[in-house]
């Protein structure tokens, strides 16, 4: 058996976007495939068909509880592993946002918690999403008098990914690291950001055939929150994809985890108030029909109803022509 640990990400670039969230969302919906991307070498290692369990109350006990005033995203999850051995295994997993001179550090303190509690082996991996080149962390070292210790650690580097890489690869958070570049690129370009989730969603997700169902759902909620847009600019991008949504991911219009997404939401909003404005039209040309068969000429009903005289004309005729005849 083993467990696997996500930790922290702590950045803050668009009004009420909770970043933490979104990346804790993403990696409990799409964990395995999360851990191919991040750590292929330990994929092979674990057995998903025997299921996970995520440990929450662990993870108070261990990390939160020493982390007071910090906004973290924490996660403990209980994994199989192939060669059936007894003894845990713990990956330790920080997104990190931002230099912190301190982080090697920090990254040791939660090893050495872990491994009091759990006295088993710990893989661990820091996810590093700015795009500064001089945010290289290196090991923990100590030394006093004799007593050393060098702590290593994985580390995975947003500013070391190949794009068109990323564009070319079938696992669902090769999307999700390029929707996190984006969003350092875009921080002080909402036009941009715009063009860019707009590819992203139409092209990487409603129109791709060979993303699954469930990838697709993750996704679109994971970038159309990370890569925030004004209102007036997801009111645009709503329109500019709902031919999109309609033809090829309609199936995204019944799925509860989505229906709040912002340009979703604008979606049905869209909807809602086309199709109310579709009602009080059916019901102006019913009572339009209805006073033309009473006998009130075509330029008072127009006027009564506030339809145009063409309007009016045009369920004139259809009366006529599905009048029976006598």
């Amino acid at each position: 058996m083993g467990e696997v640990l996500v930790l922290e990400k702590r950045v803050s670039y668009s009004p009420g976007t909770d970043y933490d969230a979104l990346w804790k969302k993403i990696i409990s919906e799409l964990f395995e495939e999360f851990i191919l991307f991040f750590a292929p070498d330990l994929y092979e290692a674990i057995d998903f068909g025997k299921g996970i369990v995520f440990l929450e109350q662990e993870l108070h006990k261990v990390i939160i509880k020493h982390k007071k005033g910090k906004k973290i995203a924490d996660k403990i999850v209980k994994v199989s592993l192939k060669n059936g051995e007894e003894k845990y295994v713990f990956i330790h997993i920080e997104i990190q946002g931002k230099k912190d001179p301190d982080f090697s550090r920090r990254m040791f303190t939660y090893f050495y918690r872990l491994f009091d509690r759990f006295q088993e082996n710990i893989y661990s991996i820091a996810i590093l999403t700015d795009l500064s080149k001089s945010n290289n962390p290196q090991p923990f070292q100590y030394s006093f008098y004799g007593t050393e210790l060098t702590y290593r650690f994985n580390t995975y580097k947003f500013n070391e990914e190949d794009i068109p890489s990323l564009k070319k690869s079938t696992n669902p958070f090769a999307i999700a690291v390029l929707a996190g570049i984006y969003l350092h690129q875009t921080e002080k370009n909402y036009h941009k950001r715009y063009e860019v989730k707009k590819k992203l969603l139409k092209d990487f997700i409603l129109t791709n055939p060979n993303l699954k169902p469930d990838y697709a759902e993750a996704l679109f909620y994971f970038i159309d929150y990370l890569l925030y847009l004004p209102h007036e600019l997801t009111k645009q991008l709503t329109k500019d994809l709902s031919i999109n949504i309609e033809k090829e991911a309609k199936h995204m219009l019944y799925s509860e985890k989505i229906k709040e997404a912002p340009t979703l939401a604008e979606y049905f909003k869209t909807v809602r108030e086309e199709g109310f404005e579709k009602g009080k039209m059916e019901e102006k040309r019913n009572l339009a029909a209805e006073l033309l068969r009473e006998g009130f000429s075509v330029e008072k009903v127009a006027k009564m109803v506030k339809l145009s005289l063409d309007e009016v004309k045009e369920i004139e005729a259809s009366i006529h022509f599905n009048r029976p005849e006598s």
